[in-house]
């Protein structure tokens, strides 16, 4: 009797939502109930996620029972990007749309989310790497995680000191180009624990993405004794080249050389001071005769 109701509204339900059940394929389904179930019954529907998302997939039909007519695997969720925030009983939607799952209000709370950003542009060639300290602030580095960044012709890695928390992260050109990253361009962000970058190409360290991104990283960039030699076989070739400023070659010299003397000398004297002007001394008696006469 269960079982016929149970036929009778999972049938209602397909003519209701207009669907035809095949039954040209069989999977096999462990984890319901705990007992192995083949599924025989398929239909395909179309999942709009959104405004913009439309994807058209195949659904397996069974008697699931707790009034669950149909089941999305988490493989349909990882391949359409659909994340589910447990704290907040919500789903997040490929456009960051919201769809309460359980409750009347959506409770979201912002979380923390800085930004990490060099002090200075970062000008880095192929296979360089230049490292940017974290500054914490009022953040708290035991409890807050850091998301590593991405760019189009970058990748960085976090480092971690003695203590557990990250302490600077290192970010590497893995493109064949000279690089240029803007100081107002975040690489790196911390984020409260619980929560997710608000905007971004951002992943948490030990996922999947992130360790496909450290590959990237060990297969651009050289080891110290190859940056040696690169830079040794780039000297080399700077001192090959000829010179901007031609300049004349010099004999090492050996003893004083001595000016050349010429036959006609000039002595110049050089006068230092002036010469004292002396006046005649007047004889007192030739004037006092001149007065008697006058």
């Amino acid at each position: 009797m269960i079982q016929k109701k149970r036929n009778g509204k999972l049938q209602g339900c397909m003519m209701q939502l207009q669907l035809t059940l095949s039954s040209h394929r069989q999977i096999k389904v462990s984890g319901l109930g705990g007992v192995p179930t083949y599924i025989s019954s398929s239909t395909q529907v179309k999942v709009t996620l959104g405004h913009r998302v439309v994807y058209v997939l195949d659904l397996w039909v069974t008697n699931i029972g707790e009034d669950v007519d149909v089941l999305l695997g988490m493989d349909f969720m990882f391949s359409t990007g659909v994340r589910l925030c447990i704290r907040e009983g919500l789903v997040i939607l490929p456009d960051e749309e919201s769809i309460l799952m359980y409750g009347e209000v959506v409770q979201r709370r912002q979380g923390l989310d800085l930004p990490i950003k060099a002090p200075t542009g970062l000008h880095l060639r192929s296979g360089e790497s230049a490292t940017v300290r974290i500054r914490y602030g009022q953040s708290n580095p035991e409890t807050d995680v850091v998301w590593a960044g991405r760019g189009d012709r970058w990748v960085m890695q976090i480092l971690y000191g003695p203590q557990t928390w990250a302490t600077a992260v290192k970010v590497v050109n893995i493109s064949d180009r000279d690089l240029w990253i803007d100081a107002r361009t975040p690489v790196a962000r911390i984020v409260e624990y619980g929560h997710f970058p608000t905007a971004g190409r951002f992943v948490r360290p030990g996922l999947r993405r992130y360790q496909e991104w450290q590959q990237l990283i060990f297969e651009s960039t050289l080891s110290a004794q190859a940056r040696l030699r690169a830079r040794r076989y780039e000297q080399m070739l700077q001192d090959e080249e000829p010179p901007v400023v031609q300049t004349r070659s010099y004999q090492w010299p050996t003893r004083l050389l001595m000016r050349p003397r010429t036959d006609a000398e000039a002595v110049r004297m050089v006068r230092l001071q002036d010469e004292p002007i002396v006046t005649p001394d007047v004889d007192p008696d030739y004037s006092g005769s001149a007065t008697d006469e006058e």
